[in-house]
C-alpha cells in the first residue's frame, strides 16, 4: 500500500475535522492508499513537521486546511519529490480553485485517491520559507500587519477595510528599487507585488498579463503613485472595470528578484507579515507537483476575483465565499 502523511489543520472546526476524517477513511483504504493523520498545534512550523516526517517514507502529503496550511506544506516538500494532495477547508482556498481542485472533502479525497495526474507550480523562496500565492511590498502588507485580532474577531472584514482606507492615505510612495533577473528597475511606489496566482493577479490588474501558477515565472506589478490620490483612484478603475492605471508597471522574472527601499518597507507573504525590505525572492519552478482533475483549471470569473481580492488581499483573511461557491470551514 501506499503511504500518505496527513497534515490538519489545527483550527479547523470540529465539523470540519470530522468531515474530512470521514472523506480520507471512505477513499484513500479503498485506493489502497494507507495514511498516518498528524494534527499540528497552534505555533507549529508545518514545514518543519513535514520535512522530518517524510523521512518515515511518506510516498504523498496530503495538506487539509486552508491556503496558509498548503502553503506551509509546500515548504516542507520543496526539494523531496514528494507529491502534494490537498484537501481545502479554507475560507478562499485560492490554490485548489487556481489548480480545479474540488471544494469539499468527500471530493477532494476521491480525487487523491484517483490521482489522475500531476501539476507541478511554482512557489517563490523568501529566506528560509517557501511561499506559493503572493508576497506584497507596502500598502498590503502594512495592512495585514496593522489590524487588531479584537477587532478582526468584532467586525471581522470591515476591521480589515477599515485598515486599507486608512493606509491608503496615510502610506506615502516610497523610492523603491526592484531588481529583477540582474536588472534593476527603480520606482516612486506605494505597492510592489509578486504574484503567482492567477486569480489575485486578475483583479490586481485585469488587463494585466496571465498568469498561472505553473509557468516558470513571477510576475512583479508596481504602482507608482505621484499625488496622494493616485491609489484610491486605482482602486476606483478596478472596481469600475476601467482600463489599467497608466502607472503600474509590470515585468516578469525568471530566476530573482530583489527588493530595496530608502527606508525599511513592511513585506507580507501569503497574508503573514514576514518582515521589513530589503528581500530576496528565488524563483522555484516546478517546485511541489500536486494531484489535479484530468480537466484543465477553468479561468476563474473577473467577479470571483474581486470579490476575494477586495479581501483577501487588501482587507486580509476574512473573507466570506459567495453563496453559489461551495466553502468548508474558516
Amino acid at each position: 500500500m501506499a503511504k500518505a502523511l496527513v497534515i490538519l489543520n489545527p483550527s479547523a472546526s470540529a465539523a470540519v475535522r470530522e468531515s474530512v476524517l470521514r472523506a480520507l477513511e471512505r477513499h484513500l483504504p479503498a485506493a489502497g492508499i494507507e495514511y498516518a493523520l498528524h494534527e499540528p498545534r497552534r505555533g507549529d512550523l508545518f514545514g518543519e513537521i513535514v520535512r522530518a516526517r517524510v523521512r518515515e517514507g511518506f510516498e504523498m502529503v496530503i495538506a487539509a486546511g486552508g491556503d496558509g496550511t498548503v502553503s506551509a506544506v509546500v515548504d516542507g516538500l520543496v526539494g523531496s519529490g514528494i507529491p502534494l494532495g490537498i484537501i481545502p477547508t479554507g475560507t478562499t482556498n485560492l490554490v485548489a480553485r487556481e489548480l480545479n481542485i474540488p471544494l469539499t472533502p468527500p471530493e477532494a479525497a476521491a480525487l487523491i485517491a484517483a490521482r489522475p495526474r500531476l501539476r507541478k507550480i511554482d512557489a517563490m523562496r523568501i529566506g528560509p520559507r517557501v511561499y506559493v500565492l503572493i508576497a506584497g511590498i507596502g500598502i498590503s502588507a502594512s495592512v495585514a500587519g496593522g489590524t487588531t485580532r479584537r477587532n478582526k474577531r468584532i467586525f471581522g472584514p470591515v476591521a480589515y477595510l477599515g485598515a486599507a482606507l486608512l493606509k491608503m492615505f496615510e502610506f506615502r510612495a516610497r523610492r523603491i528599487e526592484v531588481t529583477v533577473d540582474g536588472v534593476i528597475h527603480k520606482h516612486r511606489a506605494v505597492e510592489v507585488a509578486i504574484a503567482n496566482c492567477g486569480i489575485l493577479a486578475k483583479m490586481l490588474f485585469p488587463a494585466g498579463p496571465d498568469i498561472h501558477v505553473d509557468d516558470g515565472f513571477l510576475d512583479i506589478w508596481t504602482l507608482d503613485t505621484r499625488t496622494l490620490l493616485d491609489y484610491p483612484r486605482y482602486l476606483f478603475r478596478i472596481l469600475a472595470r476601467r482600463p489599467g492605471h497608466p502607472r503600474a508597471h509590470f515585468v516578469r522574472a525568471e530566476r530573482s528578484i530583489t527588493v530595496r527601499s530608502a527606508v525599511p518597507l513592511p513585506v507580507q507573504a501569503d497574508g503573514d507579515v514576514i518582515g521589513t525590505t530589503p528581500i530576496e525572492i528565488e524563483v522555484l519552478r516546478g517546485a511541489v507537483g500536486v494531484f489535479v482533475p484530468e480537466k484543465p483549471a477553468v479561468e476563474p470569473g473577473l467577479q470571483l476575483a474581486r470579490e476575494i481580492f477586495l479581501a483577501k488581499y487588501f482587507s486580509g483573511l476574512a473573507w466570506k465565499a459567495p453563496r453559489s461557491q461551495s466553502i468548508i470551514g474558516l
